[in-house]
């Protein structure tokens, strides 16, 4: 008895269906546009502010605490604390900070919105700058705004999934059905050019068999079935979805494409002979 492999194809067939639910694909594109929306709100806190907008506080040094790798706390011997964006701490201010004497007056800067220090200065010298370090923080939020960007997007465009790959389907059936009329009766399909082997080519899996050197390729948006130097069939599309390439030579099936676990492969004579992992 041949063995069945339950595992892929039902994950896929689950998978399939969740992105194919029009009310799971509206509540992913939600969750995924509100966490964007908090990711671009929450930086907001840690925008630069004016010097007059800052608060301030001066007092004796006690210690300088690194608790772990997002901690940065400074203690006063009153028992205050404030906290230094961990991200944006350079060295020279971590080393100056570590070997600060106890006793130091320190005069603060703090940025009322998100509690951290943005200035931080001895009676003789500044040990962290107000424009630089605000600087520094607004920047590295830049990629929090980034992400949070990017999910807004993915959830926008998320809802035509279901829609794009229904018409990827129906596309691709009437493709194989104008094939097979212009195939007629003929025992053999004709190539429909010669390989350019001057363009610019992405591989995506190879294989030979007997005298047949087979290449599946991708040409800017086309997809190529290429048999011993001649393109046989060709499928083009922006984003691809499942395909099947395919031609009848010297009475030898042969298929190339993409099947619905995302593997490229290629078939000769009903037995597949090569399959990879698509990852782009």
């Amino acid at each position: 008895m041949k063995k069945r492999s339950w595992g892929r194809h039902t994950s896929n067939r689950y998978t399939d269906g969740i992105l194919n639910s029009v009310g799971a694909v509206l509540t992913i594109s939600i969750l995924a546009i509100v966490f964007g929306i908090f990711f671009i709100v929450m930086q907001a806190d840690n925008k630069p502010i004016p010097r007059e907008e800052a608060l301030t506080y001066s007092g004796e040094f006690e210690k300088y605490d690194c608790y772990t790798e997002n901690d940065r706390t400074i203690h006063f011997k009153d028992g205050s604390t404030y906290d230094v964006y961990p991200h944006t701490e350079k060295a020279e201010f971590r080393d100056a900070m570590m070997s600060l004497e106890k006793g130091t007056v320190l005069s603060l800067s703090v940025n009322p919105n998100n509690g951290y220090v943005i200035e931080v200065k001895t009676p003789t010298e500044e040990l962290l700058n107000f424009e630089q370090s605000q600087a520094a923080i607004d920047s590295y939020d830049n990629g929090y705004i980034a992400i949070g960007i990017f999910m807004c997007v993915c959830g926008a465009v998320l809802p035509t999934y279901p829609l794009l790959q229904r018409r990827a389907k129906k596309k691709e059936k009437a493709r194989h059905t104008e094939k097979r009329k212009k195939r007629g009766k003929n025992a053999n399909d004709a190539p429909t050019s010669r390989v350019d082997r001057l363009t610019k080519s992405k591989t995506l899996l190879t294989a030979e068999v007997k005298e047949y050197k087979i290449c599946y390729r991708r040409v800017k948006s086309t997809n190529e079935l290429v048999i011993n130097g001649f393109v046989y069939d060709e499928m083009t599309a922006v984003i691809e979805f499942e395909h099947k390439l395919c031609a009848l030579v010297d009475g030898h099936t042969i298929e190339a494409g993409l099947d619905e676990n995302s593997f490229s492969y290629i078939v000769f004579d009903g037995v597949r002979i090569a399959s990879k992992m698509r990852l782009i």
